[in-house]
């Protein structure tokens, strides 16, 4: 067994300026349909923003974990959806080829954290792969 981690951190503001610039392009680009709905369903900007940049920073964190980053290998932030599971703990749902990576890698499970404070969101993510490096 091998255990992969990534994190990233991210400045709330620069998202919400992301949404502001092209809400539609920007939210099609980064995010799923079911992640922009839930996001959406809450009433406050601010904390749709604080959504968000949770799971920018979530895809982020897999990215790394994956070892591949975005953009790289054909992954793209929608290869990865970040939604809450039971009792709300975010589950990592992987397409395309960020799932294609995975598979590569061995991995049998995926955990993601996310956690706000203030202006900025970070989250973690722990693959655990039954593939040695």
């Amino acid at each position: 067994m091998n255990v992969r981690c990534g994190t990233d951190l991210v400045y709330i503001p620069r998202i919400a300026e992301s949404i502001g610039r092209s809400p539609d392009a920007f939210l099609k680009k980064c995010y799923t349909e079911a992640e922009r709905g839930y996001a959406l369903s809450f009433n406050s900007d601010s904390r749709r923003n604080e959504v968000l940049a949770g799971r920018f920073a979530a895809k982020e964190a897999v990215s790394k974990a994956l070892g591949t980053g975005i953009l790289t290998g054909g992954i793209s932030l929608l290869d990865m959806e970040i939604l809450p599971g039971a009792n709300g703990v975010p589950e990592v749902t992987l397409h395309g080829k960020a799932k294609e990576a995975a598979d590569r890698l061995g991995v049998v499970s995926a955990s993601v954290s996310i956690t706000h404070e203030k202006d900025y969101a970070q989250a973690f993510c722990v693959l655990l792969c039954d593939e040695e490096d």
